[in-house]
Protein backbone atom coordinates (compact mmCIF):
# COMPACT_ATOMS: atom_id res chain seq x y z
CA UNK A 1 0.00 0.00 0.00
CA UNK A 2 0.95 3.65 -0.31
CA UNK A 3 2.80 5.24 2.59
CA UNK A 4 1.97 8.55 4.24
CA UNK A 5 4.10 10.43 6.75
CA UNK A 6 2.26 11.39 9.95
CA UNK A 7 4.34 14.03 11.79
CA UNK A 8 3.36 13.32 15.38
CA UNK A 9 3.32 15.33 18.61
CA UNK A 10 1.08 16.58 21.42
CA UNK A 11 -2.54 17.20 20.44
CA UNK A 12 -2.46 14.82 17.50
CA UNK A 13 -5.23 12.40 16.68
CA UNK A 14 -4.70 9.15 18.59
CA UNK A 15 -2.34 6.51 17.24
CA UNK A 16 -5.03 3.82 17.15
CA UNK A 17 -7.49 6.22 15.48
CA UNK A 18 -4.93 6.96 12.77
CA UNK A 19 -4.13 3.29 12.23
CA UNK A 20 -7.82 2.40 11.99
CA UNK A 21 -8.60 5.26 9.58
CA UNK A 22 -5.78 4.30 7.19
CA UNK A 23 -5.92 0.51 7.35
CA UNK A 24 -7.62 -0.03 3.98
CA UNK A 25 -5.49 2.21 1.79
CA UNK A 26 -2.23 3.46 3.34
CA UNK A 27 0.53 2.62 5.81
CA UNK A 28 1.13 5.37 8.38
CA UNK A 29 4.77 6.33 8.84
CA UNK A 30 4.85 7.99 12.26
CA UNK A 31 7.51 10.70 12.25
CA UNK A 32 8.58 11.42 15.83
CA UNK A 33 11.06 14.14 16.64
CA UNK A 34 12.17 15.67 19.91
CA UNK A 35 9.05 16.51 21.91
CA UNK A 36 8.88 18.72 24.96
CA UNK A 37 5.57 17.24 25.97
CA UNK A 38 5.42 13.48 26.54
CA UNK A 39 6.53 10.03 25.47
CA UNK A 40 4.49 8.38 22.73
CA UNK A 41 3.57 4.69 22.07
CA UNK A 42 6.50 4.01 19.76
CA UNK A 43 6.02 0.23 20.02
CA UNK A 44 2.43 0.49 18.76
CA UNK A 45 3.52 2.78 15.92
CA UNK A 46 6.12 0.22 14.85
CA UNK A 47 3.78 -2.77 15.12
CA UNK A 48 0.82 -1.39 13.20
CA UNK A 49 2.57 1.11 10.95
CA UNK A 50 6.14 2.29 10.59
CA UNK A 51 8.19 4.42 12.98
CA UNK A 52 10.53 7.07 11.61
CA UNK A 53 12.42 8.10 14.73
CA UNK A 54 14.21 11.41 14.10
CA UNK A 55 14.88 12.38 17.70
CA UNK A 56 18.18 14.18 18.02
CA UNK A 57 18.65 14.51 14.25
CA UNK A 58 19.37 17.63 12.23
CA UNK A 59 16.82 18.55 9.58
CA UNK A 60 18.90 17.18 6.65
CA UNK A 61 19.46 13.91 8.49
CA UNK A 62 15.77 13.70 9.44
CA UNK A 63 14.70 14.28 5.84
CA UNK A 64 17.04 11.54 4.60
CA UNK A 65 15.75 9.19 7.27
CA UNK A 66 12.15 9.85 6.21
CA UNK A 67 13.08 9.45 2.54
CA UNK A 68 14.00 5.83 3.27
CA UNK A 69 10.30 5.11 3.93
CA UNK A 70 9.23 6.50 0.49
CA UNK A 71 6.15 8.43 1.67
CA UNK A 72 3.82 9.74 -1.04
CA UNK A 73 2.20 12.33 1.21
CA UNK A 74 2.63 14.08 4.53
CA UNK A 75 0.17 15.35 7.14
CA UNK A 76 0.15 16.40 10.78
CA UNK A 77 -2.64 16.72 13.33
CA UNK A 78 -0.54 18.73 15.81
CA UNK A 79 0.02 22.49 15.96
CA UNK A 80 3.41 21.93 17.54
CA UNK A 81 5.05 20.40 14.46
CA UNK A 82 3.58 22.34 11.54
CA UNK A 83 6.99 23.96 11.00
CA UNK A 84 8.73 20.57 11.01
CA UNK A 85 6.16 19.06 8.64
CA UNK A 86 6.67 21.97 6.22
CA UNK A 87 10.47 21.54 6.29
CA UNK A 88 10.26 17.79 5.71
CA UNK A 89 7.68 18.19 2.94
CA UNK A 90 9.87 20.79 1.22
CA UNK A 91 12.94 18.54 1.44
CA UNK A 92 11.05 15.55 -0.02
CA UNK A 93 9.00 17.49 -2.59
CA UNK A 94 5.65 16.54 -1.05
CA UNK A 95 2.56 18.78 -1.24
CA UNK A 96 2.09 20.77 1.98
CA UNK A 97 1.84 24.35 3.22
CA UNK A 98 4.63 26.71 2.22
CA UNK A 99 6.51 28.54 4.95
CA UNK A 100 4.38 31.70 4.61
CA UNK A 101 1.21 29.67 5.18
CA UNK A 102 2.74 27.94 8.20
CA UNK A 103 3.56 31.35 9.68
CA UNK A 104 -0.03 32.45 9.04
CA UNK A 105 -1.29 29.37 10.89
CA UNK A 106 1.08 29.46 13.85
CA UNK A 107 1.72 33.15 14.53
CA UNK A 108 -1.40 34.93 15.73
CA UNK A 109 -0.09 38.40 14.83
CA UNK A 110 0.47 37.37 11.20
CA UNK A 111 -2.85 35.55 11.04
CA UNK A 112 -4.90 38.45 12.42
CA UNK A 113 -3.43 40.86 9.89
CA UNK A 114 -4.50 38.52 7.06
CA UNK A 115 -7.94 37.85 8.57
CA UNK A 116 -8.64 41.56 8.91
CA UNK A 117 -7.45 42.18 5.36
CA UNK A 118 -9.83 39.59 3.85
CA UNK A 119 -12.84 40.66 5.94
CA UNK A 120 -12.98 37.52 8.11
CA UNK A 121 -12.51 39.68 11.23
CA UNK A 122 -12.38 43.29 12.35
CA UNK A 123 -10.07 43.15 15.34
CA UNK A 124 -7.52 45.73 16.49
CA UNK A 125 -4.31 43.88 17.36
CA UNK A 126 -0.78 44.66 18.54
CA UNK A 127 2.31 42.44 18.89
CA UNK A 128 4.09 43.11 22.20
CA UNK A 129 7.46 41.92 23.48
CA UNK A 130 7.88 43.80 26.77
CA UNK A 131 5.93 45.75 29.38
CA UNK A 132 6.50 49.09 27.64
CA UNK A 133 5.03 47.79 24.38
CA UNK A 134 2.13 46.22 26.26
CA UNK A 135 1.41 49.51 28.02
CA UNK A 136 1.36 51.36 24.71
CA UNK A 137 -0.89 48.70 23.13
CA UNK A 138 -3.28 48.82 26.08
CA UNK A 139 -3.52 52.59 25.75
CA UNK A 140 -4.47 52.19 22.07
CA UNK A 141 -6.71 49.11 22.16
CA UNK A 142 -8.28 49.41 25.61
CA UNK A 143 -10.61 46.88 27.14
CA UNK A 144 -12.16 44.48 26.95
CA UNK A 145 -9.17 42.86 25.27
CA UNK A 146 -7.45 39.48 24.99
CA UNK A 147 -3.76 38.95 25.73
CA UNK A 148 -2.27 35.66 24.52
CA UNK A 149 1.02 34.15 23.33
CA UNK A 150 1.76 34.79 19.67
CA UNK A 151 2.34 31.06 19.15
CA UNK A 152 0.27 29.61 21.99
CA UNK A 153 -2.12 26.65 21.81
CA UNK A 154 -4.82 25.16 24.00
CA UNK A 155 -5.81 28.44 25.73
CA UNK A 156 -2.40 28.61 27.41
CA UNK A 157 -1.74 31.88 29.29
CA UNK A 158 -4.71 33.65 27.71
CA UNK A 159 -5.86 36.68 29.72
CA UNK A 160 -9.02 38.77 29.55
CA UNK A 161 -8.31 42.42 30.27
CA UNK A 162 -11.22 44.67 31.15
CA UNK A 163 -9.92 47.03 33.81
CA UNK A 164 -6.65 48.74 34.61
CA UNK A 165 -6.23 46.24 37.45
CA UNK A 166 -6.51 43.34 34.97
CA UNK A 167 -3.89 44.97 32.79
CA UNK A 168 -1.43 45.54 35.62
CA UNK A 169 -1.80 41.96 36.89
CA UNK A 170 -1.28 40.45 33.43
CA UNK A 171 1.69 42.71 32.75
CA UNK A 172 3.39 41.57 35.97
CA UNK A 173 2.84 37.90 35.12
CA UNK A 174 3.71 38.01 31.41
CA UNK A 175 6.71 40.37 31.66
CA UNK A 176 7.86 40.02 35.29
CA UNK A 177 11.47 41.14 34.76
CA UNK A 178 11.75 44.56 33.15
CA UNK A 179 15.54 44.22 32.99
CA UNK A 180 15.19 41.48 30.34
CA UNK A 181 15.42 42.93 26.80
CA UNK A 182 12.41 42.53 24.51
CA UNK A 183 14.18 39.81 22.50
CA UNK A 184 14.37 37.69 25.66
CA UNK A 185 10.60 37.57 26.23
CA UNK A 186 8.03 35.33 24.61
CA UNK A 187 6.02 37.56 22.23
CA UNK A 188 2.35 38.12 23.04
CA UNK A 189 -0.50 39.70 21.09
CA UNK A 190 -3.06 42.10 22.53
CA UNK A 191 -6.35 42.04 20.63
CA UNK A 192 -9.65 43.81 21.09
CA UNK A 193 -12.19 41.26 22.26
CA UNK A 194 -14.79 40.38 19.63
CA UNK A 195 -18.19 41.40 21.08
CA UNK A 196 -20.54 38.68 22.31
CA UNK A 197 -24.08 38.40 20.95
CA UNK A 198 -25.73 38.98 24.31
CA UNK A 199 -27.39 35.69 25.20
CA UNK A 200 -26.41 32.43 23.53
CA UNK A 201 -28.76 30.39 25.70
CA UNK A 202 -27.16 27.35 27.32
CA UNK A 203 -24.36 27.20 24.74
CA UNK A 204 -21.15 29.09 24.12
CA UNK A 205 -21.13 32.21 21.96
CA UNK A 206 -18.82 30.64 19.39
CA UNK A 207 -18.62 27.54 17.19
CA UNK A 208 -15.89 25.64 15.37
CA UNK A 209 -15.68 24.51 11.77
CA UNK A 210 -13.42 21.69 10.56
CA UNK A 211 -12.62 21.89 6.86
CA UNK A 212 -10.51 20.07 4.31
CA UNK A 213 -8.76 21.88 1.46
CA UNK A 214 -7.46 20.24 -1.70
CA UNK A 215 -5.79 22.35 -4.40
CA UNK A 216 -7.55 25.40 -2.95
CA UNK A 217 -11.03 23.82 -3.00
CA UNK A 218 -12.72 23.93 0.42
CA UNK A 219 -15.14 21.35 1.82
CA UNK A 220 -16.51 21.58 5.36
CA UNK A 221 -16.63 18.42 7.47
CA UNK A 222 -18.28 19.61 10.68
CA UNK A 223 -19.75 22.63 12.42
CA UNK A 224 -19.55 21.97 16.17
CA UNK A 225 -21.34 23.78 18.95
CA UNK A 226 -19.48 24.77 22.11
CA UNK A 227 -20.20 24.84 25.80
CA UNK A 228 -19.69 28.23 27.50
CA UNK A 229 -16.07 29.16 28.19
CA UNK A 230 -14.64 29.04 31.68
CA UNK A 231 -12.89 32.24 32.74
CA UNK A 232 -10.90 33.73 31.25
CA UNK A 233 -10.93 31.84 27.90
CA UNK A 234 -10.73 28.13 28.68
CA UNK A 235 -12.72 25.70 26.56
CA UNK A 236 -15.14 23.33 28.27
CA UNK A 237 -16.06 21.09 25.33
CA UNK A 238 -17.87 20.61 22.04
CA UNK A 239 -20.87 18.88 20.59
CA UNK A 240 -21.97 17.80 17.11
CA UNK A 241 -24.16 18.81 15.41
CA UNK A 242 -24.28 22.46 16.39
CA UNK A 243 -27.53 24.10 17.53
CA UNK A 244 -27.46 26.99 15.03
CA UNK A 245 -30.32 28.02 12.73
CA UNK A 246 -29.60 27.17 9.10
CA UNK A 247 -29.03 30.81 8.10
CA UNK A 248 -26.50 31.32 10.90
CA UNK A 249 -24.63 28.15 9.95
CA UNK A 250 -24.40 29.34 6.34
CA UNK A 251 -22.98 32.69 7.49
CA UNK A 252 -20.40 30.87 9.63
CA UNK A 253 -19.15 28.63 6.82
CA UNK A 254 -19.02 31.62 4.47
CA UNK A 255 -16.69 33.54 6.80
CA UNK A 256 -14.53 30.41 7.19
CA UNK A 257 -14.24 30.19 3.39
CA UNK A 258 -13.11 33.80 3.37
CA UNK A 259 -10.55 33.16 6.11
CA UNK A 260 -9.02 30.08 4.48
CA UNK A 261 -8.72 31.84 1.13
CA UNK A 262 -7.29 34.90 2.91
CA UNK A 263 -4.59 32.78 4.56
CA UNK A 264 -3.67 31.30 1.19
CA UNK A 265 -4.07 27.65 2.14
CA UNK A 266 -3.94 25.09 -0.66
CA UNK A 267 -3.85 21.75 1.15
CA UNK A 268 -4.73 20.17 4.44
CA UNK A 269 -7.26 20.04 7.22
CA UNK A 270 -8.19 23.05 9.37
CA UNK A 271 -10.01 23.87 12.59
CA UNK A 272 -11.50 27.38 12.68
CA UNK A 273 -13.14 29.00 15.70
CA UNK A 274 -15.81 31.59 14.93
CA UNK A 275 -17.35 34.12 17.35
CA UNK A 276 -21.06 34.80 16.87
CA UNK A 277 -20.79 38.57 17.26
CA UNK A 278 -23.78 40.97 17.06
CA UNK A 279 -22.46 42.21 13.69
CA UNK A 280 -22.18 38.73 12.22
CA UNK A 281 -19.67 35.91 12.64
CA UNK A 282 -15.99 36.80 12.98
CA UNK A 283 -13.06 34.41 12.99
CA UNK A 284 -11.29 34.00 16.34
CA UNK A 285 -8.47 31.88 14.92
CA UNK A 286 -7.59 29.23 12.34
CA UNK A 287 -5.58 26.15 13.28
CA UNK A 288 -3.74 24.01 10.75
CA UNK A 289 -4.97 20.68 12.07
CA UNK A 290 -8.09 18.69 12.92
CA UNK A 291 -9.98 19.92 15.99
CA UNK A 292 -9.50 17.97 19.20
CA UNK A 293 -11.93 15.02 19.42
CA UNK A 294 -13.85 16.24 16.35
CA UNK A 295 -13.33 12.95 14.52
CA UNK A 296 -14.82 11.11 17.49
CA UNK A 297 -17.87 13.39 17.48
CA UNK A 298 -18.35 12.85 13.76
CA UNK A 299 -17.99 9.08 13.89
CA UNK A 300 -20.43 8.66 16.77
CA UNK A 301 -23.16 10.43 14.80
CA UNK A 302 -22.65 8.59 11.52
CA UNK A 303 -20.37 11.20 9.93
CA UNK A 304 -17.25 10.71 7.79
CA UNK A 305 -13.81 9.82 9.11
CA UNK A 306 -11.94 13.14 9.09
CA UNK A 307 -8.55 11.46 9.64
CA UNK A 308 -9.06 9.31 6.55
CA UNK A 309 -10.14 12.33 4.52
CA UNK A 310 -7.08 14.34 5.58
CA UNK A 311 -4.79 11.45 4.64
CA UNK A 312 -6.45 10.96 1.25
CA UNK A 313 -6.08 14.66 0.45
CA UNK A 314 -2.41 14.52 1.41
CA UNK A 315 -2.02 11.62 -1.04
CA UNK A 316 -3.78 13.56 -3.81
CA UNK A 317 -6.93 11.43 -3.63
CA UNK A 318 -10.16 13.50 -3.39
CA UNK A 319 -12.55 10.53 -3.53
CA UNK A 320 -15.12 10.52 -0.78
CA UNK A 321 -14.87 14.21 0.11
CA UNK A 322 -18.24 15.59 1.29
CA UNK A 323 -19.79 18.34 -0.79
CA UNK A 324 -21.45 19.99 2.20
CA UNK A 325 -21.32 19.70 6.00
CA UNK A 326 -22.67 16.22 6.78
CA UNK A 327 -26.03 15.80 8.45
CA UNK A 328 -25.68 13.43 11.42
CA UNK A 329 -27.72 10.28 11.12
CA UNK A 330 -28.61 10.14 14.81
CA UNK A 331 -28.29 12.02 18.06
CA UNK A 332 -25.93 14.63 19.47
CA UNK A 333 -22.39 13.55 20.40
CA UNK A 334 -20.52 15.55 23.01
CA UNK A 335 -17.21 16.00 24.79
CA UNK A 336 -17.43 17.90 28.07
CA UNK A 337 -14.44 19.03 30.17
CA UNK A 338 -14.60 19.95 33.83
CA UNK A 339 -12.42 23.05 34.16
CA UNK A 340 -11.14 24.21 37.58
CA UNK A 341 -12.01 27.75 38.70
CA UNK A 342 -9.40 30.35 37.85
CA UNK A 343 -8.34 30.76 41.48
CA UNK A 344 -7.77 27.00 42.05
CA UNK A 345 -4.17 26.10 42.87
CA UNK A 346 -4.66 22.44 43.77
CA UNK A 347 -7.10 19.53 43.47
CA UNK A 348 -8.36 18.24 46.82
CA UNK A 349 -11.09 15.64 46.17
CA UNK A 350 -13.08 14.10 43.32
CA UNK A 351 -16.17 12.01 44.14
CA UNK A 352 -18.76 10.48 41.83
CA UNK A 353 -16.70 9.46 38.81
CA UNK A 354 -18.10 5.91 38.94
CA UNK A 355 -21.64 7.30 39.05
CA UNK A 356 -20.88 9.37 35.96
CA UNK A 357 -19.51 6.31 34.15
CA UNK A 358 -22.73 4.44 34.86
CA UNK A 359 -24.88 7.07 33.15
CA UNK A 360 -26.33 5.58 29.92
CA UNK A 361 -25.55 8.76 27.96
CA UNK A 362 -21.86 8.60 28.87
CA UNK A 363 -19.51 6.34 26.94
CA UNK A 364 -16.15 7.23 28.50
CA UNK A 365 -14.73 9.31 31.35
CA UNK A 366 -11.07 10.30 31.63
CA UNK A 367 -9.64 11.59 34.91
CA UNK A 368 -6.84 14.01 33.98
CA UNK A 369 -5.81 15.18 37.45
CA UNK A 370 -5.39 13.36 40.76
CA UNK A 371 -6.08 14.71 44.26
CA UNK A 372 -2.97 16.44 45.53
CA UNK A 373 -1.90 17.80 42.16
CA UNK A 374 -1.13 21.47 41.74
CA UNK A 375 -3.30 23.45 39.32
CA UNK A 376 -2.58 26.57 37.29
CA UNK A 377 -5.26 28.04 35.02
CA UNK A 378 -2.54 29.22 32.63
CA UNK A 379 -1.95 25.63 31.48
CA UNK A 380 -5.20 25.77 29.47
CA UNK A 381 -6.65 22.42 28.41
CA UNK A 382 -3.81 20.53 30.11
CA UNK A 383 -5.35 21.56 33.45
CA UNK A 384 -8.79 19.97 32.98
CA UNK A 385 -9.99 17.90 35.93
CA UNK A 386 -11.83 15.30 33.86
CA UNK A 387 -13.36 14.83 30.41
CA UNK A 388 -16.47 12.83 29.63
CA UNK A 389 -17.75 11.67 26.25
CA UNK A 390 -21.18 10.51 25.24
CA UNK A 391 -24.25 10.85 23.11
CA UNK A 392 -27.84 11.97 23.65
CA UNK A 393 -30.82 12.18 21.35
CA UNK A 394 -31.44 15.94 21.41
CA UNK A 395 -29.82 19.24 22.37
CA UNK A 396 -32.44 19.58 25.13
CA UNK A 397 -31.21 16.31 26.68
CA UNK A 398 -27.63 17.53 26.42
CA UNK A 399 -28.49 20.76 28.23
CA UNK A 400 -30.16 18.77 31.01
CA UNK A 401 -27.22 16.38 31.41
CA UNK A 402 -24.61 19.13 31.60
CA UNK A 403 -26.65 20.97 34.23
CA UNK A 404 -26.53 17.82 36.41
CA UNK A 405 -22.79 17.11 36.13
CA UNK A 406 -21.72 19.12 39.17
CA UNK A 407 -24.22 17.15 41.28
CA UNK A 408 -23.00 13.82 39.89
CA UNK A 409 -19.27 14.53 40.24
CA UNK A 410 -18.36 16.63 43.27
CA UNK A 411 -14.95 18.29 43.07
CA UNK A 412 -13.21 20.40 45.68
CA UNK A 413 -10.18 22.59 45.05
CA UNK A 414 -7.57 24.39 47.08
CA UNK A 415 -8.15 28.06 46.30
CA UNK A 416 -5.59 30.84 46.28
CA UNK A 417 -5.86 33.53 48.94
CA UNK A 418 -6.55 37.09 47.71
Amino acid sequence: MRRIAIVYDLGSAGVYDIISALEDFAIPVFVCGDSQHEEFPYDVMSEFGALCDIRGMSLPAAAERLREFSPEGIVTFSDHVLDLAEELADALGLPFHDIETVHALTRKSVQRRLLNACGASRVATRLVRDSAALSAAWAEVGGPAVLKPDTGTGSRSTYRLVTEKDFRQACREVFPDESVPAAGHEPFVLEAEIPSPGSAGPWGDYVSVDSVVSEGSIEHLAVCGKFPLAEPFRETGSFFPDALPRESRAAVTEVVDRALHGLGVRWGIFHTEVKLSPDGPQVIEVNGRLGGRVNDLLRRTGGPNAIEIAARVALGDRRGLPKRPPSPSSGVAFMYAKVPPADAVGLLTVDGMDALRRRPEVSRVLALQEPGQEIDWRSGRLGHTYICFGKVETHTELESLVSELDDIVRVTYLRSTP
